[in-house]
């Protein structure tokens, strides 16, 4: 050792070299096969995550960072599930020997509201037992009674005990009158709009530089999202903040449960002491509509068909009928090969387009389904959802490889509700994402580096904060649903 500053002593060796002498003496460098580092992990382009999705579509704007609220009402048609029938007044429930109505005899039905009136024809879950209301219900504590007779022509006709049970939901039929001077005609019922609302999710993100590592070169090349490559630390560090950012940032959209109490207090605090509130994100609101599981290896069109057409059917005309299925790379798969096998029931596909000749004897096969048009113009378009083949975030895997979540199908309505986007985005105006650099003895905004700079900090370097504010509204969520493999039930 001469100095202080020597790295390493040298070595003294004679005869046979080998490379086992050269690697003792420092003087092998590791032989590179790329001049380049490559990502175990790339960046996913995010073109298909939650946030460039809801960007398509205008986006909610509020000036506040409250609890925001929209409202929602029905068409007022229902059905009124049947407390119990008796044949007389305040009488008992029927027995299983009883034939209520019969020989047009009178018998009452006690429902849990005042929905129908006197003038109603009401029928169960068989069209061919209709029933008239003859007065008006009487209030027996919180039920209603009601005096009714069958309508019909045949006195031997009675209704079945089954069809009187508790549960049974009866539904108005019409307000048949007579022809002749008649009194009264039937009312109209009214629903009352319901109010939903949200919260909005607040992230936030730091990091602190030294100036020593700011123009700090690598030994390794990086790939930059421009194509281009850096050596310097400061550039992977830059790209590193601003993707974890996005991807918690969309992970927040969509997986952030409420964390309200149904009295609205929030019992989480944050490191200031104030209330830590979340809001819903897309999968909580939807969840709470709809929520349906397949079992694995079992999903089929005919499946996915049933599950939209209860999504639709006397709600959504046959031009409104257009879903989105937002799944991740083993459901996007699983449609395909689910669409292949429903087509080959009818006509085997010979598409020449899918089978082309590359070279002599060699065949090549391609194409994939990605839509689907049903019956009753329901349109199905299926969308590659990166979020959901996160392995490292979904530590449930299935069976056939993969993330179970990468088979969850989130069915989305993507249409409108009165002209406005069924799902969007929601701002805080203003502060929907800021980006915030406190200098230190180091400002990367004073691009001339020389003289006095402005610190707002006593660190030898700089810091970078990053805070979004952000929520999703689902304006209706019974347009939409989750469906999931049975291994998440």
């Amino acid at each position: 050792m001469i100095s202080i500053l020597q790295d390493y002593s040298p070595k003294d060796f004679g005869g046979t070299v080998t490379k086992v002498h050269l690697g003792q003496a420092h003087m092998l460098e590791p032989q590179k096969s790329l001049p380049t580092v490559q990502r175990v992990h790339q960046l996913i382009n995010g073109s298909n995550d939650l946030n460039s999705m809801l960007m398509r579509y205008p986006k909610i704007e509020l000036d506040t960072d409250n609890p925001w609220y929209w409202d929602l009402m029905g068409d007022g048609t229902k059905n009124v599930p049947l407390v119990r029938a008796s044949l007389t007044s305040g009488g008992s429930a029927i027995s299983a020997t009883d034939k209520t109505g019969v020989a047009n005899s009178d018998f009452y039905l006690i429902f849990p509201e005042n929905y129908f009136g006197d003038v109603d024809v009401i029928w169960g879950h068989k069209i061919e037992y209709q029933v008239q209301i003859l007065e008006e219900p009487v209030s027996i504590g919180s039920e209603w009674e009601y005096h009714c007779k069958l309508i019909t022509g045949d006195p031997a006709l009675f209704i079945p005990y089954d069809e009187l049970q508790s549960g049974k939901r009866f539904s108005d039929l019409a307000p048949y009158i007579e022809s002749t001077l008649s009194k009264k005609g039937g009312r109209v019922n009214y629903t009352s709009p319901f109010r939903m609302r949200n919260f909005f999710t607040h992230i936030r993100m730091e990091d602190t530089r030294p100036t020593n590592m700011v123009f700090q070169p690598m030994a390794v090349r990086i790939p930059k999202s421009d194509g281009t490559y850096t050596d310097l630390w400061q550039d992977y560090a830059d790209w590193q903040f601003d993707k974890q950012y996005m991807e918690k940032l969309n992970r927040a959209m969509y997986y952030s449960r409420i964390n309200k109490t149904a009295q609205g207090n929030v019992i989480n605090k944050g490191k200031s002491g104030f209330e830590l509130a979340v809001g819903a994100g897309l999968r909580q609101q939807i969840e709470s509509a709809n929520v349906g599981y397949y079992p694995v290896g079992q999903f089929s069109i005919p499946y996915l068909k049933d599950i939209l057409v209860d999504l639709t059917e006397g709600k959504l005309t046959e031009d409104e009928r257009f879903f989105t299925l937002r799944t991740g790379t083993r459901g996007f798969m699983q449609f395909d090969e689910a669409v292949q096998d429903y087509s080959n029931l009818f006509v085997r596909v010979q598409d020449t387009n899918r089978i082309d000749k590359i070279g002599n004897n060699n065949l090549r096969f391609s194409g994939q389904f990605t839509e689907y048009y049903g019956p009753a113009g329901i349109k199905v378009r299926v969308e590659l959802d990166p979020i959901k083949d996160d392995k490292a975030m979904h530590k449930e895997l299935a069976p056939n490889g993969g993330t179970a979540e990468s088979l969850v199908y989130d069915i989305i309505d993507m249409g409108t509700v009165k002209g406005e986007g069924n799902i969007r985005k929601v701002v805080w105006k203003g502060n929907e994402d800021i980006k915030v650099v406190i200098p230190g003895l180091y400002n990367p905004m004073d691009k001339g580096g020389k003289g006095m700079i402005v610190g707002a900090s006593p660190i030898d370097g700089y810091q970078i904060h990053r805070k979004g504010t952000v929520g999703v509204q689902v304006t209706d969520p019974t347009r939409c649903c989750v469906l999931k493999p049975n291994i998440l039930a």
